[in-house]
């Protein structure tokens, strides 16, 4: 619901503030007073394109506020337009896009007048509104999760298609891989230990005439350091009570007993220093095999090991991708018999339930001065099945005898379009919290078809907010809350200005639309009783 309205430099307006209430809120004045600059400036607020020529001429910019209602929820929305046509937005005072204050207006109000988007004069919400007034909403909503599942489907298994055209050189390169990096065995660490291998075999013999050197004057000779240690430990061990010569003593044994295991080393060592020209060649062509594949698959072992697991996973993958493209098609087969059924059904129902809608449009047009109107909701097949089932509906409309039906959303006239859209929701409901707001509603109408147009717009009023601009006497007297907009020369120029009406001044407003400028006693008590009958409904 839109509470409060301000507009400051808009137009012929310099500045006003309109406090709007829940139920039909009319808004009348006499001609050329600006009233429908309001819904200009509304209008202006909700869109993105808009005009610099809409600025005050003595201003620097114009500015337009509303406050609305929604739920649980409170939108203040307000733009800024400069004399170069530049706007910003703000909504609940943060800097927005023009877009998003647009997105967020939709939601709040529709407005129905000419040139002005209509919500249901758009195309894509046909069949939410014919499914929703046959009570379709859930069914259409079956099918679409069906329908999605399938488009998923048929996706999935197009791309799996697509790779299964090229997998088998894939395959091929990948069976090479995992069979050689399988068959190369490498362990961990092993590159490390080849390389010192190869170390000791290149000079095998200079290690073991060094090893022979140390091992005789270490040991093998009667001038050895053995040797020389354990005359030591003899001269020794007369005078190991002495602490002290007990101690040398034991250290110099100790030598002695080093001096044996390096040699029991040096021995092992001069076992595996034993030059073999195939195994130099052997570790040689190791090496260069893991540097190749080193250079394939990975600069370590681990990085060797990872790819070969991913090529293992992509090609057990690529392999079973026959069986899975075999399972998809199954279901998919089974989606789209399942797709066709719930949208063959669906599109069954809205034929059947098509008629009972155009005959009750037809009849609230007739109720609204077009009696010779013909209302059309036209189902086709449009060739395929998507969310929304396997239907194009267009609405169709003749407003005069003779003249063939033609899409809705293409009818030119103001006045008409009003009333065809006052007949479409009072026929089709819609979103309750949202603001209608309704101009040019009553053109081209008058007496008995003008007070059922009030009549109409008073039980729209009941499920939404109404605003409507009118001329006539017969919709403003049903108006829950009646505001008067006056145009009033002055120096600087004309200014537009609006107040809300108290009902003694509502009862000479609307004395002013029956009688004129002329405003007699008969008149004031016409207009009167014109508006206690409305306000006790009394035909």
């Amino acid at each position: 619901m839109l509470t409060f309205l301000k507009v400051k430099d808009f137009a012929i307006i310099d500045e006003l503030h309109i406090a709007f209430e829940e139920g039909l809120n009319v808004i009348t004045g006499e001609t050329g007073a600006g009233k429908s600059i309001i819904i200009n400036a509304l209008s202006t607020l909700i869109n993105t394109k808009v005009s610099a020529d809409i600025v005050r001429s003595s201003a620097s910019q114009a500015e337009i506020s509303g406050h609305f209602v929604q739920g649980n929820g409170e939108y203040v929305m307000r733009r800024v337009i400069s004399q170069s046509g530049r706007s910003r937005a703000f909504l609940n005072e943060d800097l927005v896009t023009l877009a998003k204050l647009e997105e967020t207006g939709k939601k709040l109000i529709n407005i129905y007048g000419q040139n002005e988007f209509q919500h249901l004069l758009n195309k894509e919400n046909y069949i939410a509104i014919i499914d929703n007034l046959l009570s379709l909403t859930e069914e259409r909503e079956h099918l679409a999760g069906k329908a999605l599942i399938l488009k998923r489907i048929k996706t999935e298994c197009e791309a799996k298609k697509r790779e299964s055209e090229g997998r088998g050189k894939e395959i091929y390169l990948l069976e090479f891989q995992c069979d050689e990096i399988e068959k190369a065995d490498l362990r961990k660490g092993e590159e490390n230990e080849i390389r010192e291998r190869l170390k000791l075999l290149k000079d095998a013999e200079k290690i073991r005439g060094t090893l022979d050197i140390i091992s005789e004057h270490l040991f093998d000779t009667e001038e050895s350091m053995h040797m020389t240690c354990r005359k030591f430990v003899n001269l020794l061990k007369p005078f190991q009570a002495i602490e002290a010569m007990e101690t040398l003593k034991n250290r110099v044994e100790s030598l002695s007993f080093d001096i044996e295991d390096i040699i029991t080393d040096i021995k092992g060592i001069e076992k595996t220093v034993t030059f073999d020209p195939g195994e130099l060649e052997m570790l040689e062509g190791r090496l260069s095999h893991i540097f190749d594949l080193k250079n394939k698959y990975g600069k370590t072992y681990e990085d060797i090991r990872a790819f070969a697991d991913i090529a293992q996973e992509r090609l057990f993958y690529l392999s079973s991708l026959s069986e899975d493209i075999g399972t998809l098609e199954k279901e998919r087969t089974l989606l789209e018999k399942e797709v066709l059924t719930l949208a063959q059904a669906l599109s069954g129902k809205r034929k059947e339930g098509a008629p009972s809608i155009e005959q009750a449009i037809i009849e609230e047009l007739g109720f609204l001065s077009m009696k010779e109107a013909l209302f059309q909701i036209n189902v086709t097949d449009k060739g395929s099945i998507d969310e929304e089932g396997a239907d194009d509906i267009e609405l169709r409309i003749s407003t005069n005898r003779g003249e063939p039906l033609k899409p809705l959303r293409k009818i030119a006239s103001g006045g008409e379009l009003s009333r065809i859209m006052l007949a479409m929701k009072r026929v089709v409901g819609g979103e309750e919290e949202k603001t209608l707001i309704f101009d040019e509603v009553d053109a081209g109408i008058g007496g008995r078809v003008a007070d059922m147009v009030g009549k109409r717009l008073k039980g729209l009023a009941k499920e939404h907010q109404v605003i409507c601009i009118t001329h006539l006497p017969q919709i403003a007297m049903y108006g829950d809350h009646h505001f008067l907009v006056e145009k009033e020369q002055k120096e600087d120029g004309a200014k537009t200005g609006i107040k809300a009406l108290s009902r003694k001044e509502r009862i000479v407003e609307i004395a002013r639309m029956i009688g004129g400028i002329t405003i007699t006693e008969k008149t004031l008590q016409r207009a009167e009783e014109m508006l206690h009958n409305a306000e006790k409904g009394i035909n």
